[in-house]
């Protein structure tokens, strides 16, 4: 009986093994806009190899229009530098800095962000507190980041940052660079100074540390 069971397995193993197969992935294949030795243009690329090369995709006809929204891929607005390749230092022409842009950042920190960064930005966001993280997350309001161009939270946040995956397949541009202008709210909520505040402001802060200490007897004398 054990012989026979173990045969069963042996066989269920190799059949197992048939499977692994990496053919799929490994096997000849043409990539968009790569090089193909099949699809040779006109002007064929002689390769190191002596082999002659053309592009994987069929060459666009002349006077062809772009289908949809055509953008410069070195728009500001897309990649966050200026034509220096240096990070902008404020929001980029196309976007107007309003209630209504800083609702829709808040929104979109709020669903990707806070879960690691937290609510106030100071990384203690519920995965950070459960320990689902290899290192300290960081927070972003510290003082080291306040200095930082609103460029550099758009790249972050679109292409990623050390072991942080970019979110541009997740979010638009748009919505990236309101997600940067929320976390300057968030650096200013959390290192604002009193001085700083309209007087109706502080008078708003007054009212509320007043009545948090009124009803901090209540609750004591209802525990009790």
């Amino acid at each position: 009986m054990k012989r026979y069971a173990l045969g069963g397995l042996l066989a269920l193993s190799l059949l197992v093994l048939t499977g692994c197969r990496t053919d799929m992935w490994v096997q000849q294949k043409v990539k968009a806009q790569a090089n193909s030795e099949f699809y040779a243009l006109t002007d064929p690329v002689k390769g190191f190899d002596g082999k002659i090369y053309g592009d994987g995709s069929r060459p666009m006809p002349e006077n062809t229009i772009a289908r949809g929204k055509l953008q410069d891929p070195n728009d500001p607005f897309i990649t966050g530098k200026d034509s220096q390749g240096n990070l902008l230092t404020k929001l980029p022409p196309q976007v107007k800095l309003t209630r209504e842009f800083l609702n829709k950042g808040q929104e979109k920190y709020n669903i990707f962000c806070a879960q690691c960064h937290g609510r106030a930005g100071d990384g203690k966001g519920m995965i950070a507190l459960r320990g689902q993280w290899p290192r300290p997350v960081p927070s972003l309001v510290r003082e080291q980041l306040l200095t930082q161009p609103i460029g550099y939270f758009f790249s972050s946040g679109k292409y990623g940052f050390g072991i942080m995956y970019g979110y541009g397949s997740r979010m638009t541009d748009e919505e990236l660079w309101a997600v940067a202008a929320y976390v300057r709210v968030l650096q200013l909520s959390q290192n604002a100074n009193l001085k700083d505040l309209a007087p109706e402001d502080i008078e708003k802060l007054a009212q509320a540390e007043q009545a948090k200490r009124e009803r901090q007897p209540r609750n004591l004398a209802q525990e009790n």
